[in-house]
């Protein structure tokens, strides 16, 4: 098998051999996909792959995140998140620079080992510019594949994120006379055992405990221009002037200030005074950003203490958007359901430390639930070990049963019933429906409506 040193010059070629026909498009990528690979869509990515009797190889294209302006701090958080804690792969990777596609930079790296027989290699690599990080991970057992990889990365270009438009104001923040909320399924109250109540309103959730209220709005857009380091002043003022300066005046806006980071805190907070009714209150927002959007919770308290006495670290904001959280009634599941995801794990031999392959799942569901009580299921994808994989098509029909926040199906596997946690989150593009196996959690599928 070649040196992992070898197909990082491979990687790092895009900057100088960008192909002349794009046939695809992905985020900020360009790039002409594989003759005959197989292209599946995964949460936050695409990924193109081929299974034969002799190898298995794959190539994964991810979204690009907000991010600093720092190569190697990027890329760490991206190894992290992407191959650590995504693959499950532990060691450090042999890393390399690459010369610049355009705006961006490169740095990529990744590990090669030899088990039983088996060469198998995983490349990360990161293009840091315009405030962004973007990934690709490459996957082979096969050094017959890096003549491909190459071709692959002959037709990659990476463009400016697209500029976005600021979202409408009486969209943001709607008006004091809005309806209560907007009926999109049939329970949009929620009342939890710890006393806050969330109720859908028109582009967020209204979440209330006592005088305390907070909003979990939808994902919003961020202008192509502040996605740069240390704008966390910016990035807050610019949330700030839609969401909360139509209906309060602050008297000081406090930001708070991240150290170096990768996953960085975009907080604001001040004593304000509401504009309608002159009362005095404490007014927070919160943005967390994914795919390109930012997340906004803002908090309103009678006072700081009142805050205080909710939210006493930064953090605890952030996980209010877990009370996003809405019952299923069986006559919003009518209809056809879909998701699609992927995921893999690495093995060592906990004596030796010696690498024992790749065990890794792709998967593309479909539920169809009928008016009837009768559901039907596919499920399609591919498992097991890397050189070794299978692929299966699953299909189910039974009755469905609602009651109590659990949804049961019978005739599922081996003619077996399952239970599942059943609930809605509320998104802008319409109720996600949340599917986990009471008895293993570990299957949880995240479901949109078709």
């Amino acid at each position: 098998m070649k040196r992992l040193g070898e197909l990082l010059g491979v990687v790092l070629l895009v900057g100088f051999l960008w192909g002349v026909a794009l046939a695809d498009t992905f985020d900020i990528f360009d790039y002409t996909p594989p003759q005959g690979w197989k292209k599946s869509n995964l949460q936050g990515g695409v990924m193109w792959a081929q299974q034969t009797k002799e190898s298995f190889g794959a190539i994964v294209l991810y979204s690009s995140v907000p991010a600093s302006n720092n190569l190697e701090e990027n890329f760490k958080g991206e190894w992290k998140r992407l191959v650590a804690e995504g693959l499950g792969l532990s060691g450090e990777p042999t890393t390399e620079m690459g010369p610049p596609n355009g705006d961006y930079q490169n740095l990529a790296g990744g590990i090669a080992a030899s088990q039983d027989g088996l060469n198998y290699v995983v490349l990360l690599s990161t293009f840091t510019g315009n405030g962004r990080v973007a990934s690709i991970l490459y996957i082979t057992t096969d050094e017959k594949l890096f003549d491909l990889f190459d071709r692959f990365n002959s037709s990659l270009k990476l463009s400016k994120p697209k500029a976005a438009q600021a979202p409408p104001q009486n969209v943001a923040h709607p008006p004091s006379n809005a309806p209560a909320n907007v009926r999109t399924i049939s329970t949009p109250t929620t009342r939890f055992n710890d006393g806050w109540v969330a109720t859908i309103e028109n582009g967020f959730v209204r979440v209330a405990k006592g005088d305390v209220v907070v909003l979990l709005y939808h994902g919003t857009p961020l202008p192509e221009s502040m996605w740069v380091m240390g704008n966390e002043q910016d990035r807050v003022n610019y949330y700030w002037s839609r969401l909360v300066a139509p209906r309060y005046r602050v008297d000081e806006l406090k930001v708070f200030k991240n150290d170096i980071c990768y996953f960085c805190l975009y907080f604001g907070e001040g004593s304000a005074t509401e504009l309608t009714t002159g009362a005095r209150k404490h007014v927070a927002l919160y943005i967390g950003f994914d795919k390109g959007l930012g997340y906004a919770i803002q908090v309103v308290a009678p006072s700081f203490a009142a805050f205080q006495k909710e939210f006493p670290n930064i953090e605890s904001v952030g996980k209010m958007y877990g009370y996003n959280k809405f019952a299923v009634k069986a006559a919003d599941l009518t209809g056809k359901w879909t998701s699609s995801t992927s995921a893999a794990g690495q093995y060592y031999n906990s004596v030796t430390g010696a690498y024992a392959g790749m065990n890794a799942v792709s998967m593309a569901n479909t539920f169809t639930f009928n008016r009837d009580g009768t559901y039907s299921s596919t499920h399609n994808g591919a498992s097991g070990f890397v050189g070794s994989q299978q692929f299966y098509s699953q299909k189910y029909q039974g009755r469905m049963t609602l009651s109590d926040w659990r949804l049961t199906l019978t005739n599922r596997f081996n003619n077996k019933t399952e239970v599942f946690e059943a609930y809605f989150e509320m998104t802008g593009a319409g109720p996600l429906l949340h599917l986990v196996q009471v008895d293993a959690r570990g299957m949880h599928y995240r479901l949109m409506r078709e």
